[in-house]
């Protein structure tokens, strides 16, 4: 597989996973709307790795609003690695 294409397969996990904690949880919901125009350019190719990752904070840093979720925090984990191109 592609980095284009790997990057597409865990954004979209990424994303479904995201958009059912932005209904119950408001920074979830803020993440989301920050980042759905990235999606929106992987989805659509546009995005070719390595790319740094701008919204590595929310999910990653213990002080996140999301850190808390640790099913998330392993998606977003796969997506980032695929962003940043370290893994194919």
């Amino acid at each position: 597989m592609d980095k284009v294409r790997n990057l597409q397969e865990k954004a979209r996990a990424l994303h479904e996973l995201l958009a059912r904690y932005a209904k119950v949880d408001d920074d979830a919901e803020m993440v989301l709307g920050f980042m759905s125009s990235l999606f929106e350019e992987i989805e659509q190719g546009k995005v070719v790795p390595p790319v740094e990752d701008r919204y590595l904070w929310y999910f990653a840093n213990t002080e996140g609003p999301l850190f808390k979720y640790a099913d998330l925090l392993h998606v977003f984990s796969q997506y980032s690695r695929a962003l940043e191109g370290w893994e194919m």
